[in-house]
């Protein structure tokens, strides 16, 4: 399926702070009776420097996993096992949180020192969208430069077809490792898969009439969303992402840090629909895109 339009290339004292087809997540598969690999890197440093905002450029110095903010996504079914492997290619310890898995924090989440790498497996047991996150002290600014991702774990047989999308919320708080910024001040950006206004000049595609699904992260790390698409309703929503959960007509969806959603809609004709977090006082720091319907 045709995602979203491509992104500027980056820009000198940055790059742009994930591919241009983030938004387009990896395709549903069945279970696996092998384990899935998922190895990660974890990043910081100068050449870690990401451009959070343009026009102008806004350069931050990001912590992340994968050279990526947001990190890569996770697709996994119900059933499937993980291998994860984290290898700390930093300059300070770093480690990992999967809200997705039912693991032992003292085995599996404890800090990995730079140059060291560590691996544990788990189970996805549960279908649902989920986020991963570094949990390194302090977890605050690590979470706040970039280190987060998502993972959708499918329920088995899947669901219906749709085009899908990934949709990131997060913040950032001046220039990068602004520890007492971040825990005493609003954020300077709140953003949707890591630019701000991303989608207002490469906009997510659509076609009216068929089924649109989203994936929500809010990754925070202090802010809520109200994620709302203008001039559309969700036919159907799933807090956390679990199917159980399902309820009919929403308007907006309440994500609060560290929580995931589903959300399916249609649009009902041709035209240009803008999606924001109904909080506008972070909408104006650029959580606000556009779908682009044929």
């Amino acid at each position: 399926m045709a995602g979203a339009m491509p992104s500027p290339s980056g820009a000198i004292g940055g790059h742009d702070p994930s591919p241009p087809d983030f938004a387009v997540p990896p395709p549903y598969r069945p279970a696996l009776s092998t384990p899935v690999e998922f190895n990660l890197t974890s990043n910081d440093g100068p050449s870690q420097t990401i451009l959070i905002a343009r026009s102008p450029d806004k350069a931050y110095r990001s912590m992340n996993f994968g050279g990526q903010v947001p990190a890569p996504t996770l697709r996994i079914t119900e059933g499937d096992t993980v291998h994860f492997t984290l290898t700390n290619q930093g300059s300070m310890p770093h480690s990992i949180d999967f809200h997705a898995a039912q693991i032992a924090w003292s085995r599996a989440y404890q800090e990995v020192a730079p140059g060291a790498a560590a691996s544990f497996d788990w189970t996805a047991r549960y279908p649902g969208v989920f986020m991963y996150h570094c949990g390194a002290a302090p977890v605050l600014m690590h979470m706040a430069d970039g280190m987060y991702g998502m993972v959708i774990v499918d329920p088995k047989g899947g669901r219906p077809p749709a085009r899908e999308y990934v949709i990131v919320q997060s913040e950032f708080y001046g220039a990068g490792g602004e520890y007492a910024k971040m825990l005493n001040d609003p954020p300077d950006f709140v953003v949707f898969n890591g630019q701000s206004f991303r989608y207002k000049t490469t906009p997510l595609l659509a076609k009216a009439g068929e089924l649109v699904r989203l994936f929500i992260v809010n990754a925070g790390p202090n802010s809520s969303s109200a994620f709302h698409v203008i001039g559309g309703l969700f036919s159907h929503y799933e807090s956390d992402g679990y199917p159980p959960n399902a309820q009919g007509m929403h308007q907006t969806i309440q994500v609060p840090p560290g929580d995931g959603a589903l959300a399916e809609l249609t649009f009902a004709e041709p035209g240009t629909y803008p999606f924001v977090t109904h909080k506008f006082s972070d909408a104006s720091k650029g959580a606000t895109g556009l779908f682009k319907v044929s």
